[in-house]
């Protein structure tokens, strides 16, 4: 079966990948790369972005309140991985030895090329811009739903959990001294110590769930060979183009390696006019695409177990909020009762949880997401298209589901649907409201149908039936069994008296 969908995937990005990219020169006034980096894009790009696709969006029902929240965010903006240094470092290499022609249109930065990263040995920490987010981000929600963080601090109350990642960790501290600031008696700005729970790292289903499924970096093991002839398919397009440019004979390496260097510079450094200044805005959308293709199919709906085996967190946040109803209801016996329980991990985390939510789905098909099928590709441009990594999840992405409390409607009086359930669901986006596609499009979902219709498809699953690797035991011919069956009966005499031996007796311990 596995092969059958790998051929398939295949042919489908070659084909795609044939067409030609369209003619342009230059970019269009107004045209920022900043805002086509996909999953590297800065949290304040990607949370104003949206590329024309605003909704509008209904007030909260009169009368409803927040009484609980839940969060599952990305880390904020870290600095090049080790991964993506050694590319780098490899790039400059490749850079020293490029065919540069008669060199008169190499761009002068080119001609003494060197990384900004050169020559370091670590990478992937959390860097202050990504402190700066997540902090404020912690103002923002603090500001926006007073009632809910209005209470002193207790663990209980305000749970922060993250990965045993280290960008992943400092994200939190920074969310929640953003959260709790002024609630304490640390320092100037009256800061509150609290606490960050981890899982350990290799078994963390809930937040790092992508590292302990097997089932999932098996499939993801054999899909990943097809979408990397895909996307190199779609850098020797770029190269035919922009190599007669600047007159450079560039493979479709040397354009992977410059269209990292710009993502970095570009997302980190905010320059434009080196490495992105090498393409053009038809070239630089081409390549964003060819990155959401592959966040799509390696992470999102492009295979179901891509987001299937997020249920754990699904399911903790439904019964957070199971919890806070029972709370709300006097039915719960003891314990404190919790306001928000708030998650900070990474695009990996981010992107399966939105998918499990019916987020960004090209063309909205909801029978397919609740029957659990895996989705078609997003359009390449110049088509508009849902899924943008920039918006799905940019650094310091975000997620929240807000659980309302509303009043009762008066017996025989009319209301509307959605104010006929006690407790109404709210999703936000990168702090955006968002219509839930799996609950007939509104922004205000009743629990039970949030429960039913959005959550409940996935519910189905555990993360054991998902994640278990099937071990097919192999095929034996029937020459090969009557020769191992042979074998057993003639050693069994000699077992036989082997058991019999004074050396085969059990050893005692005095």
């Amino acid at each position: 079966m596995w092969r059958e969908k790998i051929i398939s995937l295949l042919i489908l990005f070659v084909v795609v990948g044939f067409q030609s990219i369209p003619a342009a020169s230059g970019s269009p006034v107004g045209f920022d790369v900043r805002q086509h980096l996909s999953t590297v894009t800065r949290y304040e790009v990607g949370k104003h972005y949206r590329g024309g696709s605003d909704e509008a969006v209904p007030p909260v029902p009169s009368g409803c309140v927040p009484i609980h929240l839940n969060l599952v965010a990305r880390h904020g903006t870290r600095a090049p991985t080790k991964k993506r240094i050694k590319q780098l470092d490899e790039l400059i290499a490749k850079v020293s030895k490029l065919d540069r022609k008669d060199g008169s249109k190499v761009p002068a930065w080119l001609k003494d090329f060197h990384s900004p990263w050169e020559g370091r040995t670590y990478g992937g920490e959390l860097l202050p811009e990504g402190e700066q987010e997540l902090y404020e981000l912690g103002q923002r929600l603090r500001e926006r739903y007073p009632t809910l963080f209005q209470y002193d601090y207790h663990p209980d109350v305000y749970p922060i959990t993250a990965t045993q990642v280290a960008r992943s960790a400092a994200s939190a501290v920074a969310f929640g001294m953003g959260l709790f600031e002024g609630k304490g008696r640390l320092g100037g700005s009256n800061h509150r110590a609290f606490s960050v729970i981890t899982d350990s790292r290799d078994r963390d289903i809930h937040l790092r769930f992508h590292e302990s499924c097997m089932a999932y970096k098996e499939s993801k093991k054999l899909r990943k060979p097809a979408v990397q002839v895909f996307q190199d398919d779609v850098y020797r397009q770029v190269a035919a183009a922009v190599g007669p440019r600047y007159e450079l004979d560039l493979t479709h390496e040397d354009v992977e390696g410059f269209w990292l260097l710009c993502k970095e510079e570009a997302s980190l450094l905010n320059i434009t006019d080196r490495a992105c200044g090498l393409f053009n805005a038809a070239e630089v959308e081409l390549l964003e695409w060819a990155d959401d293709v592959q966040a799509h199919h390696l992470k999102g709906y492009g295979e179901a177990i891509n987001y299937q085996m997020g249920v754990p967190l699904l399911e903790d946040v439904v019964s957070s909020m199971d919890q806070s109803i029972a709370a709300d209801k006097g039915t719960q016996k003891n314990g404190a009762v919790e306001s928000a329980r708030l998650r900070v991990a990474h695009a990996e985390t981010v992107i399966p949880f939105t998918c499990l939510l019916g987020l960004f789905m090209e063309g909205g098909d909801v029978k397919s997401l609740q029957s659990e099928k895996s989705m078609k590709h997003p359009a390449r441009p110049p088509h508009q298209r849902v899924w943008k990594g920039s918006v799905v999840a940019p650094f310091g992405a975000n997620t929240a589901l807000v659980l309302y409390k509303c009043p009762k409607k008066a017996e025989g009086t009319v209301s509307s649907a959605e104010n006929a359930s006690e407790y109404l669901v709210q999703v936000l986006h990168n702090e955006k409201p968002i219509s839930m596609p799996a609950c007939n499009g509104r922004h205000f979902c009743p629990f039970t149908e949030f429960k039913e219709t959005v959550a409940g498809p996935h519910l189905k699953n555990t993360f054991e039936t998902v994640c278990k690797v099937e071990v097919t035991p192999p095929k034996i011919s029937w020459p090969r069994r009557v020769y191992q069956r042979v074998s057993q009966i003639l050693q069994w005499p000699f077992q036989t008296a082997n058991l019999n031996s004074p050396d085969s007796r059990t050893c005692k311990a005095y």
